[in-house]
C-alpha cells in the first residue's frame, strides 16, 4: 500500500506522517505545489512529485500512474490549502477519507461563519466581501468598526490574517492581500476577505478525532498584529468548568460541521469563562500540537491517522485533563540572535525530556523551537 499526502509542510507533522508510514512499510508519494521545494526534506525513498492543487489532473495522474487506486493508495493532507483537493480526490477514486463536501465547506472561513451562526454556537461576528468588488469594500469600509481582523476566506497558517486599529491600516492591508492574490495565489487562494470582530482573551486549541475530543492546549502568540505562533503548553491555566464548556463548544461545532471522520483542530478565545471558535480546520495539526496531545494526553494523532487510512479500528479514550506535561516555544526572526539553534539536540534525565533545534518557517517567521516533555505520566484513561 501507499500513502500519498496531497500538500504538505518541510516539519513537524509532515514528517512523522512520513516516519510513521515508512515504519510501518508503506510507500509514500507527496504531491505538492509546482511553487514549494521539498528536495532533501524528506528520505530519499519518498516520491515527490509537484502538480497544481487541482482535482481533475491529481486524479489524472493517478490513474495513469496506478491501476487500483482504491486497492492500493491512502490520501490524506497535511495543509488547509489542500483539505478541499485531498478530500475530493478520495471522493473521486472511491478511496476512504472525511466527507468532501463537508472539508470544501470548512476550509472556507466565511463558510465556517455561517455553519457556526446558523447553529448557534459562539463566535466572532464578521461581515465579508470580494476583494474585486471595490463597492462592496467602500460599503464596507463606511460601516467598519475597529478593532477588526482581516482575514482571507482560505489560507493556512495565518497568512494575510492581520489585527488592524486604524482605518488606515485596514486600507493598506487590504491592498496588499490584493496583491498577494495575484502574486501568491497558492498563498491567498479566494478571492473572499472577512472582517472579523476582534475578540479579547487567551486563545486554545482542541483537538477532536471521530468527533471525539482528544486534547487541548493554550496558546501563546507574539504581540503585535499577526497572530505569531509563540508556542502552546499543556498547562492549560482555566478551571474545569471553563474547560468543559472549551470542549463542549468545539464539538458541536465538528458536529455541525459534519466533519466527524479522522482528525480536526479547532482554534478558540476564551474569555471569561466561555470559549468562541474563530476558526476550525478540517485536518491534522502541525506545529508539534500532535506531539503535545500524544505525551500530555495518551492520544497519538499520527498513528491513529495511519491506522484509519488503513481501515483499522480506532478507540478514542474518554481523557479530559492533561495528564503529563508538555510544551513547545518557537523563536522567530524578531527574536535576539543567540535565541536560535544551529544543530538539533537534545537533553534528558528520569523526569524530563528537552529537544531543540532549527525550524526555518518564512510565512510564520520562525526559526527554531524548544520541546518539553515531563517523562512521568499518570494516564488511566477509560475507553468509550
Amino acid at each position: 500500500m501507499r500513502l500519498v499526502i496531497i500538500g504538505t509542510r518541510k516539519t513537524g507533522t509532515s514528517l512523522a506522517l512520513v516516519s510513521t508510514a515508512l515504519k510501518r512499510r508503506l510507500a509514500v508519494t507527496i504531491i505538492s505545489n509546482p511553487e514549494d521545494r521539498l528536495e532533501g526534506v524528506f528520505p530519499p525513498e519518498v516520491e515527490i512529485k509537484y502538480l497544481p492543487a487541482d482535482v481533475s489532473i491529481i486524479c489524472e495522474w493517478i490513474r495513469k500512474e496506478y491501476l487500483r487506486p482504491e486497492a492500493d493508495l491512502r490520501i490524506t493532507t497535511i495543509n488547509d490549502v489542500y483539505a478541499s483537493v485531498a478530500a475530493q480526490v478520495n471522493s473521486a477514486l472511491g478511496l476512504p477519507g472525511p466527507d468532501a463536501s463537508a472539508v470544501t465547506r470548512a476550509v472556507s472561513k466565511l463558510q465556517q461563519k455561517r455553519i457556526l451562526t446558523d447553529n448557534n454556537i459562539p463566535t466572532s461576528g464578521y461581515s465579508e466581501f470580494r476583494l474585486s468588488d471595490h463597492k462592496a469594500r467602500g460599503e464596507a469600509l463606511h460601516r467598519l468598526q475597529l478593532p477588526v481582523v482581516i482575514k482571507p476566506s482560505e489560507g493556512t497558517a495565518s497568512n494575510g490574517v492581520k489585527l488592524c486599529c486604524q482605518h488606515s491600516e485596514v486600507i493598506s492591508h487590504l491592498d496588499y492581500l490584493v496583491n498577494q492574490k495575484e502574486q501568491r495565489p497558492d498563498l491567498v487562494p479566494s478571492n473572499t476577505v472577512l472582517l472579523e470582530e476582534y475578540l479579547p482573551g487567551t486563545e486554545y486549541c482542541v483537538e477532536y478525532f471521530d468527533g471525539h475530543y482528544v486534547g487541548a492546549m493554550r496558546k501563546s502568540k507574539r504581540y503585535g498584529a499577526e497572530f505569531l505562533e509563540r508556542g502552546y503548553t499543556s498547562e492549560l491555566d482555566i478551571d474545569e468548568k471553563t474547560l468543559r464548556n472549551l470542549i463542549g463548544i468545539g464539538a458541536r461545532a465538528v458536529q455541525a460541521a459534519g466533519l466527524d471522520w479522522g482528525p480536526v483542530h479547532i482554534d478558540c478565545i476564551v474569555h471569561n469563562g466561555f470559549a468562541s471558535i474563530i476558526e476550525l480546520n478540517p485536518r491534522i495539526a502541525g506545529s508539534f500540537i500532535c506531539d503535545i496531545v500524544r505525551d500530555a494526553y495518551g492520544f497519538d494523532m499520527v498513528e491513529h491517522l495511519v491506522d484509519k487510512l488503513q481501515g483499522k479500528k480506532v478507540t478514542v479514550p474518554a481523557g479530559f485533563l492533561p495528564a503529563a506535561y508538555a510544551s513547545v516555544n518557537f523563536f522567530l526572526e524578531s527574536d535576539p540572535l543567540p535565541w536560535s539553534f544551529t544543530e538539533k539536540g537534545e537533553l534528558s534525565n528520569p523526569f524530563m525530556h528537552i529537544s531543540y533545534g532549527p525550524q526555518h518557517l518564512s510565512n510564520r517567521r520562525r526559526r527554531a523551537f524548544v520541546y518539553v516533555r515531563n517523562l512521568i505520566q499518570n494516564f488511566q484513561p477509560e475507553t468509550n
